[in-house]
C-alpha cells in the first residue's frame, strides 16, 4: 500500500495557518487573567440579584402573614 504525500506547494500554506494558530493562542493566554476578573465579577452580580430576589420572596410572604 502506497501513501500519496502531499505536494510541496501547499507546505507554505499549513507553515502560515500554523504560525497564526500560535499567534492566536498567545493572544487568548495573555488575556486570561482580564476575562477571570470578568467573570468572577458577573458571578458575584447574579448571587446578589439572586439574594434581593429571595429576600423579595420572604418580604411578600411576611405581608401575607401579618394581615
Amino acid at each position: 500500500m502506497r501513501f500519496r504525500w502531499r505536494s510541496k506547494e501547499n507546505d507554505g500554506e499549513s507553515a502560515k495557518a500554523l504560525r497564526d494558530a500560535e499567534r492566536n493562542k498567545r493572544k487568548v493566554e495573555m488575556r486570561g487573567k482580564e476575562v477571570t476578573k470578568v467573570v468572577e465579577a458577573l458571578r458575584e452580580l447574579r448571587e446578589r440579584n439572586h439574594f434581593a430576589e429571595q429576600m423579595e420572596a420572604i418580604i411578600v410572604r411576611r405581608r401575607g402573614q401579618l394581615r
